[in-house]
C-alpha cells in the first residue's frame, strides 16, 4: 500500500524480513545454554531497540504482548519495555522447566514469580487521574484514505470534509485541537489559505461562543480563554528540492507559529533514503524526508509537548528523551491508513500505551485511519469521542531516567545465573 504495488514490494520485505529476523532469533536460541536465555534475549532485545527506530517492523519486544493488560504494563515505568519481556520468560523458562522435571519446586517458582509480578503491578497503578490543572484537546478525525491523491478533481470536496470535521471539534469547546500526520499534504507556507482558515475558524465565533458558555473547562482564565484555540497541525516543511522534514506545527488563534518539531525518525528506504535506495512511494510525488535536529517539546500555553510522529511512538528512547527535555504530556500524530482494517492499527496504538505508563504522561493520540483516543498517564484509554482532557505533569520515572537498568540488569541476572547453576545444578 506505500508503493502502490503491494504484490511485488510487499511480497519482497515481508519474506526478506521474515527470513532476517527468523535467522538472527534461529542463532540466538542455538548458542544460547537454556538456562541463561532470558538475561540473553533481554541484552538481544536492548540492542535491537537501539538498532530498530527507523525500520519499527524489526522492533520486537516480548513485553509488547502485556500492552493490553493494565496491571501487568505497570512495571514497564520501572523495568522499561526490555526488564518486562525478561520477566515473561523467567516465567515460561519455570513452568517448562517443572513440566520436563516434574518438579514441584519449578512450578512454585513459575507461579510465585507471575503472581508477585502481578501484585507489583497492581501496587504501581496510579489513581485514576494525574494531579493539577488539566486542559481540552480536541482531535480532527479526518479518516482520508492516503492513497487517494489531493488533485483539481477532489480537492475542494476533500478540503469541505477537512474544515467540517474541524468545525465539530470547535463544537465542544477545546482549548486545543490535535491533528493526525501530515494532515495537510503539501508543505507549509505562511500565507497558506488553508492554513489561515483552520486557524480562523479555531479563534472564531464558535470557540468564542463554547468559551462564553462555560463549555472550554479548566484552564487558561478570562480573555486567554475566548482568544481561541492552539491547533497542533501536521504538515510538511520544505527543505530543498524533492526533500521535506514531517512537522508538527503550534500555531496560536491569531496565526503566529510559535514552535514547530521534525520528525527525528523518518523511516528508512520509505521516508528516508539509505544507500541512496528509496520505495517508490504513491502519493509522495518522489520527496524524502530529512530527519529533524531536536527533541525539544513544543511550548504551549498549557505546558510542553513532547510529540511522537507515527513510529517514533514504538521507541521507549524517542519518549523519554521528550520527557527528559522536559515534556509535560506527550501527542502522537499517525496515519495508518496504509494498514487500516488490520491488526497493526491496534497494535500500533497499545505501543503508545507502553509509552504512556513509561513515561507517566498522559498521551493523545490522532491517528488517520488508525485508533485515536487518549492513554492517560496510568495507562487507562479513552476512546469515547472528539475531546479529552489531558493533565501535565513534571513526573519523570525510573525508566526515564536510567533507561541503562534494564541492560544492567540483564547483565547481573546473567553473570547470577551462571554461578548459581555451576554451583548447584538446580537449574
Amino acid at each position: 500500500a506505500f508503493t502502490g504495488d503491494s504484490g511485488v514490494y510487499g511480497a519482497l520485505i515481508f519474506f526478506s524480513s521474515v527470513l532476517l529476523f527468523s535467522f538472527v532469533c534461529s542463532v540466538l536460541l542455538y548458542v544460547t545454554p537454556l538456562v541463561v536465555l532470558p538475561a540473553v534475549w533481554g541484552l538481544g532485545e536492548t540492542l535491537l531497540q537501539g538498532l530498530s527506530s527507523r525500520i519499527p517492523w524489526y522492533s520486537f519486544h516480548i513485553g509488547n504482548s502485556l500492552a493490553s493488560c493494565l496491571w501487568a504494563t505497570q512495571p514497564v515505568s520501572v523495568i522499561g519495555l526490555v526488564g518486562v519481556g525478561v520477566a515473561i520468560l523467567y516465567v515460561n523458562y519455570f513452568i517448562a522447566r517443572a513440566l520436563l522435571r516434574r518438579s514441584w519446586k519449578m512450578a512454585a517458582a513459575g507461579v510465585s514469580l507471575f503472581a508477585g509480578y502481578m501484585a507489583w503491578g497492581w501496587m504501581l497503578l496510579p489513581s485514576l487521574h494525574s494531579e493539577g490543572p488539566g486542559f481540552r484537546i480536541a482531535l480532527v478525525k479526518e479518516n482520508i484514505p492516503p492513497e487517494i491523491p489531493w488533485d483539481s478533481t477532489n480537492g475542494n470536496q476533500r478540503v469541505k470534509n477537512l474544515l467540517q470535521t474541524e468545525d465539530s471539534c470547535v463544537a465542544v469547546g477545546p482549548q486545543m485541537i490535535l491533528w493526525a500526520e501530515s494532515a495537510i499534504p503539501w508543505t507549509y507556507t505562511p500565507g497558506d489559505d488553508l492554513v489561515k482558515e483552520v486557524v480562523r475558524r479555531g479563534a472564531g465565533v464558535q470557540a468564542l461562543a463554547a468559551s462564553a458558555s462555560g463549555e472550554i473547562g479548566p484552564g487558561l482564565t478570562g480573555a486567554a480563554r475566548g482568544a481561541g484555540i492552539i491547533q497542533i497541525l501536521g504538515m510538511n516543511t520544505a527543505v530543498s528540492n524533492g526533500l521535506v522534514r514531517n512537522s508538527a506545527y503550534c500555531i496560536l488563534p491569531d496565526g503566529e507559529v510559535i514552535a514547530r518539531y521534525d520528525k527525528n525518525k523518518p523511516l528508512l528506504f520509505i521516508e528516508q533514503r539509505w544507500a541512496g535506495f528509496l520505495f517508490p512511494f504513491l502519493s509522495s510525488d518522489g520527496y524524502a524526508v530529512e530527519p529533524g535536529d531536536s527533541e525539544e517539546p513544543l511550548t504551549t500555553p498549557y505546558g510542553k509537548a513532547g510529540v511522537l510522529i507515527c513510529n517514533e511512538s514504538v521507541s521507549p528512547e524517542a519518549a523519554a528523551a521528550r520527557v527528559n527535555h522536559g515534556a509535560q504530556f506527550l501527542l502522537n500524530m499517525s496515519n495508518d491508513g496504509w494498514y487500516r482494517g488490520s491488526w497493526l492499527a491496534g497494535q500500533h496504538f497499545y505501543n503508545v500505551r507502553l509509552r504512556a505508563v513509561e513515561t507517566r504522561k498522559d498521551i493523545a493520540i490522532n491517528s488517520n485511519n488508525g485508533w485515536s483516543g487518549l492513554i492517560d498517564a496510568s495507562g487507562r484509554i479513552d476512546r469515547t469521542g472528539l475531546v479529552y482532557t489531558i493533565h501535565p505533569n513534571d513526573i519523570r520515572t525510573i525508566a526515564v531516567r536510567y533507561p541503562l537498568l534494564p541492560f544492567l540488569c540483564c547483565c547481573f541476572l546473567l553473570l547470577t545465573t551462571i554461578i548459581i547453576n555451576k554451583k548447584t545444578q538446580l537449574l
